[in-house]
């Protein structure tokens, strides 16, 4: 049996590794005919491959909070979710409100399941739609300290999590439903992940699946691929079929996350500096999430002409701004 320690560092850089794959996998989305095309089981490979990113912060947030918490014997639910939500909330209400405002002043951003309440909006998510994650994480920090009780039963609670997430996938998630973002937002679409980083935490994991890890990966990442291509090639839409809430999408991402955290540091100047900038990323990956949506479409807009210049420069300022008053308001926070 074997440790999993994750230092804050191999967290931070898996992190940066976790935001890269999530802007890619949006800006996938603005590439038409990608999954069909000459290079379809490229394009099918890297979008699968990058699913691992929503997982991978779900994992690490699971196991540190079971690492701040190492040495309680008691948590204040209040005082708990008052940090919490002190961190999340101010820069998403932000980053929602301003999405909300500047994609109903450009008409041709806006996206056709977008509801038109405020409240829905800010309550789950849908100002943008990357924005349902910090409901996702809201809700299982809201679950955390029931689930650190049961923390000596953590291998029960991990299979309750997974038979959940799975069932839930399989009874209630059609597999060519194109609902994605609202399926997203509801936390049981997620568990096993959150509840899989407290696990690694707490206990040890088998040797031989440590080393086994990659190659499983490999293996469960192909196979995923391969269903994915079969899928689109039988007529079935894209968006469906390489979606996050499928079943296929659960042994591979917790395989791929279990091989990034027990990868050994590699050295020389050209890992280490890759390390670095993997680590700045995911000290501020919180904000290239909230932000990179926007900045996709301003990139979009710029490259296609969809926008006049007028509109395009005052958005951009906009944009710029709100990154300034957001890196503002998280150095007063940390100081």
């Amino acid at each position: 049996m074997s440790v999993i320690t994750l230092s804050l560092k191999r967290s931070q850089s898996i992190k940066g590794l976790a935001i890269i794959a999530v802007v890619l996998v949006h800006v996938l989305a603005y590439l038409p005919g990608i999954y069909h095309g000459r290079w379809q089981l490229f394009f099918i490979g890297i979008d699968q491959l990058a699913r691992f990113c929503v997982p991978a912060f779900l994992l690490i947030s699971g196991y540190g909070l079971m690492y701040k918490y190492r040495d309680h014997t008691h948590i204040n639910y209040l005082s708990f979710l008052k940090h919490a939500a002190g961190k999340l909330l101010p820069l998403y209400l932000i980053w929602s409100l301003a999405s909300i405002l500047i994609i109903k002043s450009v008409p041709t951003w806006s996206f056709f399941n977008q509801p038109m309440s405020l409240w829905v909006q800010l309550l789950f998510g849908q100002a943008d739609y990357q924005l349902y994650f910090v409901i996702v994480l809201l809700q299982f920090y809201l679950l955390f300290p029931l689930l650190w009780r049961y923390r000596m039963h953590l291998s029960w609670v991990l299979l309750v999590a997974l038979l959940a997430q799975l069932s839930y996938y399989h009874l209630f998630i059609s597999g060519t439903s194109n609902n994605e973002r609202f399926e997203y937002v509801f936390g049981l679409s997620w568990i096993v992940y959150f509840v899989a980083g407290m696990y690694l935490y707490e206990r040890q994991m088998p040797t031989w699946l440590i080393r086994l890890a990659p190659w499983l990966s490999a293996g469960t990442v192909g196979l995923v691929v391969w269903i994915a291509q079969r899928q689109i090639n039988a007529g079935i839409d894209p968006l469906p079929v390489l979606k996050f809430t499928k079943l296929s999408i659960v042994p591979m991402t917790l395989l791929l996350n279990l091989s990034l955290i027990s990868a050994k540091t590699l050295s020389g100047k050209i890992w280490t500096a890759i390390s670095s900038m993997l680590t700045f990323l995911g000290r501020h990956s919180y904000l290239i999430f909230l932000a990179h949506t926007l900045g996709l479409r301003l990139l979009y807009s710029l490259v296609t002409a969809q926008l006049d210049w007028q509109t395009l420069a005052r958005t951009s300022a906009l944009w710029l701004g709100l990154i300034a008053i957001s890196l503002y308001l998280s150095k007063a926070k940390q100081s």
